[in-house]
């Protein structure tokens, strides 16, 4: 089977790597996803001429499928990693979003990785410790020259099958996150997480917030943390998401990744850190009696709040 070679969008550390990903969601979400993808992939944003301006936003954290229980997480330890034709792995790594696998003659990476396999338990899902498998079948860039690499993933129950619910590529992440909470549990030596695009972890690093990379001498990782609670209208900072797929939001900061759109008239939703909204103007929440169970205060002039981010709603 050839690897196919896409410019959509752009590690394990050790044999040995603990990993942690989020479960998949329901049908109907899964259908949203698919078809806001098509919305975006056939516009500008993918080649980076769009990148401020409005978004859309959605409720998913991730979307892999390995369990297909929602609200459940797999802790994941590899156990062996083989590439097609190649001598034994002896180190495997992330540079940005890029795998990077050693072995005794070289070092390999991109197309490089055609067919590459990936094993591993799970634990921590509630049925025991028990092995699954993993298949690069797919790599690409964002676009020509992005540091954000992209992966087809195939995973092993019974036959192969889309690692993520609707067959969408899979941005590798140095992180790993509580699915219930939303909170970036950590960057641990020999972790990451496969976000699948659609899906809150990825859409925020498309948005232009890489967690490994910086802004004018600013770290993005505290702003795409920020982002995943911005897109699911994550206020209170506790999982809880307050919107639904679909619904358009201006999105602005202070170091110029995203600017204000000229051509879209908005009024401002909130802003936001990494441990939810640091302000919220309540009149203008992207969907009207919300119930929201935590105090935030009301928002003033622009990043007052101290905020990484400022959504708006669109009118």
């Amino acid at each position: 089977m050839a690897m196919r070679m896409t410019w959509l969008v752009g590690g394990l550390v050790g044999a040995s790597a603990v990993l942690l990903l989020n479960a998949c969601e329901s049908e109907d979400v899964v259908a949203e996803a698919v078809e806001l993808r098509e919305l975006e992939d056939n516009g500008t944003r993918l080649n980076g001429t769009r990148l401020n301006g409005t978004r859309l936003n959605g409720t998913r954290l991730n979307g892999t499928r390995l369990n297909g229980d929602a609200g459940t997480s797999d802790y994941i330890e590899i156990t062996k990693v083989d590439v097609k034709g190649k001598d034994k792995v002896i180190n495997t790594w992330l540079t940005g979003s890029e795998l990077f696998v050693s072995t005794k003659k070289t070092v390999l990476s991109g197309l490089g990785l055609d067919d590459a396999t990936i094993d591993f338990d799970i634990q921590g899902d509630g049925k025991g410790k028990h092995k699954k498998q993993l298949k690069i079948v797919g790599y690409g860039l964002l676009a020509p020259g992005s540091d954000v690499a992209v992966y087809d993933l195939e995973v092993k129950d019974g036959a192969w099958q889309p690692l993520c619910e609707d067959g969408a590529q899979a941005i590798l992440l140095g992180d790993v996150w509580d699915p219930d909470s939303g909170e970036r549990i950590g960057s641990y030596p020999d972790a990451l997480t496969f976000a699948c695009r659609g899906a809150a972890l990825a859409k925020c690093v498309e948005f232009g917030y890489r967690p490994w990379a910086s802004v004018g001498g600013v770290a993005l990782r505290d702003h795409h943390q920020a982002c995943t609670r911005m897109v699911r209208a994550d206020y209170c900072g506790d999982g809880q998401a307050h919107t639904t797929n679909g619904t358009p939001i201006h999105v602005l900061d202070q170091l110029g990744v995203q600017n204000v759109d000229v051509g879209v008239s908005y009024v401002v939703e909130a802003e936001w850190g990494p441990d939810g909204a640091t302000c919220l103007n309540y009149a203008n929440a992207r969907h009207a009696e919300i119930m929201i169970e935590c105090d935030i205060p009301a928002c003033g002039s622009s990043f007052a709040s101290g905020g990484l981010l400022q959504s708006g709603k669109v009118l």
